[in-house]
């Protein structure tokens, strides 16, 4: 049977045995069959190579042998839960923690097995610490699957029918606009103290009976933003003096993605109460954690047991020690900020130049960048099928890359820690050649891009 056939195949199972909200990579062109990686490349049944510039959970490389050996060391001696001692349990909270500010490096770690489950947890954290249930969120957020951090999560709760459970914001969820300095409300010097106050009004709306302010350090399905300056350290204030804990959550952005630090919230100057990880923990593997303010564990243990089957086992424990391990073998988080650094100026040399006028801004840390396309940087106008036809074209090109953002039209470039300054300029002349083409097509017929 032939590879193609093969492919066809596949695809029609999995629409017959899968759910249809379940979304397929690539649907609307050819989808991909990938069955090999290897560092920043993903490998289809047909031996070509495609440039990954999207799978932030395969943090340290595809494949990576360290983490493979590891694990299959492991999974050969064995697996349960924690209930009874191991040495990889211990080892892997106590090296989690030592990369935290003093506050939370004197807390405790919860393992658990994903990051919606690590959002989850924190919201009962959060209610068990304050004996309070408002929850204040940001604009287009997203905190994972689960009913509760949906109900956390306008990304998701607004994109359902209004009668169908879990697509309405609940009572007990105040929304705030995201700290969005390109297109949002404010986009002026003063953008974060003038977003901030939202916070603080929502906080005085709630009579001092706030539970928790959820953030993402950096919002990925928002497009890239990343909270403009004083925009933390003023809404942190304001949610300590109503009464509530803040929670970083650092699924997306985590483990030195933007460089300097280990965790995106550092580059703001804050420390939060409770902060939730999950994608890149693991390399693959089903690991995330919660680490939170020894006082906030202490009040959680009032209630009933916690207990997480799989949450912490040995064999995903060494999967984690070993990513701590290649993260400082290979000098990633150096790396991150030095190759970051470099496509953004190449992406930004590009925005200057003839070729590059649909590209209305480029931002992001590290390895975290958003291309917004726009038809007009005057109006913003977004060029959501320019994006969809450039994300396709690239697919042809051996790259691959996501669209995010309200208007599908933002570009983001979140690639394994791996990737290399001449990995940055492959896909900085990928786009420019896509770029020059985009304007001659005819888009009449472009379906948007899943990615």
């Amino acid at each position: 049977m032939d590879a193609v056939l093969n492919k066809q195949q596949l695809l029609e199972t999995r629409r017959r045995v899968t759910s249809r909200s379940q979304s397929i990579s690539y649907e609307n062109t050819d989808p991909l069959l990938i069955i090999k990686g290897e560092g920043q490349y993903l490998i289809d049944e047909g031996g070509r190579r495609f440039l990954d510039t999207r799978n932030n959970v395969a943090h340290v490389g595809h494949a990576n042998a360290a983490v493979a050996d590891a694990v299959s060391n492991q999974v050969g001696l064995l697996n349960t839960n924690t209930r009874y001692l191991h040495p990889n349990h211990i080892k892997l909270a106590e090296t989690l923690l030592d990369t935290f500010p003093e506050d939370l490096r004197k807390g405790v770690v919860f393992f658990v097995n994903s990051g919606s489950e690590a959002n989850d947890l924190a919201l009962r954290l959060a209610r068990a610490y304050t004996h309070n249930k408002r929850t204040i969120v940001v604009e287009r957020a997203y905190h994972g699957h689960t009913n509760e951090v949906i109900a956390i999560s306008p990304y998701k709760y607004k994109a359902g029918r209004e009668d169908v459970p879990g697509s309405s914001k609940p009572d007990w969820v105040t929304e705030v606009s995201a700290p969005d300095t390109y297109r949002g409300e404010f986009t002026g010097e003063d953008a974060g103290q003038r977003y901030a106050a939202q916070v603080s009004d929502a906080c005085k709306e709630s009579d001092g009976k706030v539970a928790a302010f959820f953030i993402e350090s950096g919002m990925s399905v928002a497009g890239v933003i990343i909270p403009p300056k004083d925009y933390l350290t003023l809404a942190f204030k304001a949610v300590r003096s109503a009464g509530g804990v803040c929670v970083a959550d650092e699924v997306q952005t985590g483990f030195g993605r933007f460089g300097r630090h280990w965790w995106a919230f550092e580059e703001s100057g804050v420390v939060p109460d409770i902060v939730t990880m999950g994608k890149p923990f693991g390399n693959g593997m089903p690991l995330a954690a919660v680490v939170c303010k020894a006082e906030i564990s202490d009040a959680f243990s009032q209630g009933p047991e916690y207990f997480n089957t799989f949450g912490g086992n040995p064999v995903c424990c060494a999967a984690g020690l070993a990513v701590f391990s290649e993260l400082d073998r290979l000098d990633l988080r150096r790396s991150a900020g030095v190759v970051g650094d470099h496509l953004q100026a190449k992406l930004k040399e590009l925005m200057r130049s003839p070729d590059g006028a649909l590209i209305g801004q480029v931002r992001g840390m590290g390895l975290f960048i958003g291309i917004e396309f726009v038809l007009d940087r005057a109006t913003k106008k977004p060029a959501t099928v320019e994006a969809s036809w450039v994300c396709s074209r690239l697919k042809d090109d051996l790259i691959l890359t996501s669209l995010d953002g309200a208007y599908d039209n933002v570009m983001v470039l979140k690639p394994p820690m791996v990737f290399s300054v001449d990995d940055a300029d492959i896909f900085v002349t990928a786009l420019t050649a896509a770029l020059k083409c985009v304007v001659e097509v005819d888009l009449t017929s472009v379906e948007r891009t899943p990615t």
